[in-house]
């Protein structure tokens, strides 16, 4: 059955994007509270939840790279150190004015391969689903949010999209573990970069409190 706990998860994540750049939703008092508390979530995630995900891949890798790179170990963290040089690279050289597909590019691939993790809700990768969706949903709030992706309707139906199509390539075909691995180490490091970049709190009052209550509190949620 297509409509599964995955599938909704996805539909939460699209309304997410659709969302994120109406901050009168949250009211203006708890406006840069929420932004804190969620970028302290988006950090345990990457710590707790995604950077083990590249230490499950990396066997994949290890078994498809060797034939090519078989003096090289740790391949998964090597793509992912690929994947902020490629990020960031794209990000200091385009300005404000420039075409921004190129800079939205890593973040369609990122939900692709969302899309189509979600088509299997039993995927071990996004276990347990409802802290995935909170972790995945804040991301994209913040990411949205702070870049006022509404603002360009294109993008947003693009990135909307991409979840969507990931999650019926996913439920159609088999995408092979290496690709899946690849892809994930690779949209890691953009993840990576836009968390240090963009969703640690500025000098706001009350800014690191909220903070660190939301990295404590999903920290301590992931290991129990």
């Amino acid at each position: 059955m297509m409509i599964n706990a995955g599938f909704l998860s996805l539909c939460i994540l699209a309304l997410i994007h659709l969302f994120a750049n109406r901050p009168y939703i949250l009211g203006w008092i708890w406006h840069s509270k929420f932004l804190s508390f969620a970028s302290g979530i988006s950090l345990a995630y990457v710590f707790v939840d995604l950077l083990p995900a590249l230490e499950k891949g990396e066997p994949v890798l290890k078994r498809t790279l060797d034939p090519i790179l078989p003096y090289l170990e740790l391949h998964t963290y090597l793509v992912a150190l690929l994947g902020i040089l490629f990020y960031y690279g794209i990000q200091s050289r385009l300005s404000a004015k420039t075409h921004q597909w190129l800079p939205i590019s890593g973040y369609l691939l990122f939900n692709f391969f969302v899309g189509a993790s979600l088509s299997d809700s039993t995927n071990p990768e996004i276990q347990p689903l409802t802290l995935f969706t909170i972790a995945i949903g804040l991301h994209y709030f913040i990411r949205d949010h702070l870049a006022k992706i509404s603002k360009n309707k294109f993008i947003l139906c693009s990135l909307i999209g991409t979840l969507f199509v990931g999650y019926f390539i996913g439920y159609l075909t088999k995408i092979p573990d290496a690709v899946t691995a690849i892809g994930i180490a690779f949209v890691a490091g953009g993840i990576l970069l836009n968390t240090f970049q963009y969703e640690l709190p500025k000098q706001e009052k009350h800014g690191y409190f909220w903070f660190v209550c939301g990295a404590l509190l999903y920290a301590t949620v992931l290991l129990i």
